[in-house]
C-alpha cells in the first residue's frame, strides 16, 4: 500500500486519459491518493473528485503564488483584510461541505523564487517589490495558518527558497518553520538543506514529503535529508502533473510514478521497499485521521 500525498487530479492534463491514469496507480500499489487545492476554485474541485477503486481525499488552500491577486489600488493588503477573508471563509465553507474528505490546510506557504516577471506582477500590471510580494506571502500564509489551528487541521506546506545567488539560502525555510513549529503537517516536496533538516527534526512535528526531484542528478542535499530523516517523519508524493522522474523527465508526472520514490528511498537507506511503503503509510494515515 501506497499513498500519493500531494497531487492535482483535477488538473486539465488528466482529462482525456483519467481511467488509464488510475488504473496505473493501482498497478503501482497506489490505494489513496490526497489531492491538494490551491486556490478556492481547486480546493473546491478536489473536493469533489471520486473514484471507486482509489480512496480521494482532499486539501483546502491558497497557493503562496496566489498572493499577488490580494492587492487592491496598488497597496498589500494590513490585517485580516475582507478581500483576504473572503477566500479563508470559502476554504472553510468546502471543509464544512465534506469534512471527512478534507484532510488538511495547504497547498499554503512561501515561495521566494521570483524567477519570472509576471510573480511581481499584480493583477492591475503594477509590478511590485520583492519586499512588498514576501509580505503579502507572509499575511496569506499566515491566515491559512490559524484557519488551520481552528479547523484542527493540519498544513500542507509548501517552501522554496531562491538559491540562485546563494547556494547555503534558507531565508523561506526558517521563517516557516518558525510560523509552523508549533503545529503539524507535512512540507510538500522538500528542499531543505542539511541545517533545515536538523531544525525539522529538532523543532517541529512535521512530516517531510519527498517528490521525483530525490531522482535528479545534482541533488546530494536530498540524498542527506533522506538518510538523516527517521522513516517515521518521511512521506511520498508525486506533486502531479508536475516534477516526473528522471527517468521519465519531460512527460507528463502520474500517482503511480510514486512508486519510484519509495524504490529510491529504499535504496538510500537500504532497506525494502515494502517497509518504507508500510511506515510512510502509516505517517500519512496518523497525521491525517484517514481510512483506508
Amino acid at each position: 500500500m501506497i499513498i500519493d500525498t500531494h497531487a492535482h487530479l483535477y488538473w486539465e492534463a488528466f482529462q482525456k486519459d483519467f481511467d488509464e491514469v488510475i488504473e496505473r496507480a493501482l498497478t503501482a500499489g497506489v490505494e489513496a491518493i490526497i489531492n491538494i487545492g490551491v486556490d478556492p476554485e481547486t480546493s473546491q474541485k478536489a473536493a469533489q473528485l471520486e473514484n471507486s477503486q482509489i480512496k480521494f481525499y482532499s486539501s483546502i488552500g491558497i497557493h503562496p503564488h496566489e498572493a499577488l491577486k490580494y492587492i487592491q489600488n496598488g497597496q498589500t493588503l494590513h490585517g485580516r483584510d475582507t478581500f483576504v477573508q473572503k477566500d479563508i471563509d470559502n476554504l472553510e465553507q468546502i471543509y464544512n461541505s465534506n469534512p471527512k474528505k478534507v484532510a488538511a490546510v495547504g497547498e499554503c506557504g512561501l515561495d521566494f523564487l521570483f524567477d519570472h516577471p509576471a510573480l511581481l506582477e499584480t493583477p492591475s500590471k503594477k509590478v511590485i517589490s520583492t519586499t512588498q510580494a514576501k509580505a503579502l506571502q507572509i499575511q496569506l500564509f499566515q491566515a491559512q495558518i490559524d484557519l488551520a489551528k481552528k479547523l484542527s487541521l493540519p498544513l500542507i506546506v509548501h517552501c522554496r527558497d531562491d538559491r540562485s545567488q546563494n547556494p547555503a539560502n534558507s531565508e523561506v525555510w526558517d521563517k516557516t518553520i518558525d510560523m509552523t513549529k508549533n503545529h503539524q503537517g507535512i512540507y510538500h516536496c522538500y528542499s531543505g538543506l542539511k541545517r533545515t533538516t536538523k531544525r525539522i527534526i529538532k523543532e517541529t512535528r512535521f512530516l517531510v514529503s519527498f517528490a521525483a526531484t530525490l531522482t535528479y542528478p545534482r541533488n546530494d542535499y536530498l540524498i542527506e535529508a533522506v538518510k538523516m530523516l527517521p522513516l517515521e517523519r518521511i512521506v511520498l508524493e508525486t506533486d502531479c502533473p508536475f516534477l516526473p522522474p528522471q527517468s521519465k523527465r519531460g512527460t507528463r508526472n502520474e500517482p503511480a510514478a510514486v512508486l519510484e520514490i519509495g524504490q529510491k528511498i529504499a535504496e538510500i537507506k537500504r532497506i525494502s521497499l515494502t517497509e518504507v511503503a508500510e511506515q510512510t503509510t502509516r505517517n500519512v494515515l496518523k497525521l491525517l485521521s484517514l481510512s483506508i
